[in-house]
């Protein structure tokens, strides 16, 4: 599915709808296609999964690989866990070859209340501890400028009587190439079936461009 997306589409409280807009003729990839394709490579955030060996902080898969990316916080009452779950399933359709080319990484948007242990914890629940990024900040602005490069978005929402807060963020995952390149990304709700097929479609392809790690 091509399509020309603008502003961000947030999801009001962690649950609603985040479909495009507006969509081009279908593709080879169930997932959307952005023309031109986002470059995030140059966008970077701490990296603090400490099981998680050569960790890197940018936004880029090694040669030949993909990083799939989602911003969301552990909070999350249905979308998060949700689209973690079915990411979950889609690697376990993935060969055992396949799934050693395929990063998950996940950048909190709440990182008032996820720690880096309670963001590794939370993570841990889905996927082997040394396998996937955590990126966390404190830092409002530079997660604001690394949104921006995925054309992302997240609003905290007003503190309730008990101090609890629901935040409204933009749940796509994206896949990331060793450029830096976002070839595909998945709106929620999105099937693991599909998600799967797309990442085959990809490693398989192999790198579209010369990696530089």
């Amino acid at each position: 599915m091509i399509v020309a997306l603008g502003a961000p589409l947030l999801l009001g409280g962690c649950g609603g709808d985040d479909s495009p807009e507006s969509a081009g003729p279908a593709n080879q990839t169930a997932g959307m296609t952005r023309n031109p394709p986002l470059e995030v490579g140059a966008a970077s955030l701490p990296n603090v999964n400490p099981d998680r060996e050569n960790r890197g902080d940018h936004f880029r898969a090694p040669k030949g690989d993909l990083m799939l990316v989602y911003f969301g916080y552990t909070f999350c009452p249905d979308v998060c866990p949700t689209t973690l779950a079915d990411l979950r399933l889609a690697l376990a359709d993935l060969t055992p070859s396949e799934r050693e080319r395929v990063e998950v990484a996940m950048v909190t948007v709440d990182p008032k209340r996820d720690t880096a242990k309670v963001l590794n914890g939370y993570l841990g629940h889905f996927f082997p501890r040394d396998s996937f990024a955590a990126f966390r900040t404190d830092d409002p602005g530079r997660l604001a400028r690394v949104e921006d490069q995925f054309k992302a978005a997240h609003e905290l929402g007003k503190p309730k009587a008990d101090g609890s807060y629901e935040v409204s963020h933009t749940a796509q995952i994206y896949a990331v190439d060793d450029r830096g390149v976002v070839p595909v990304e998945w709106p929620f709700g999105t099937g693991p079936e599909a998600v799967a097929a797309d990442i085959e479609r990809l490693l398989a392809e192999g790198p579209s461009g010369s990696g530089d790690n």
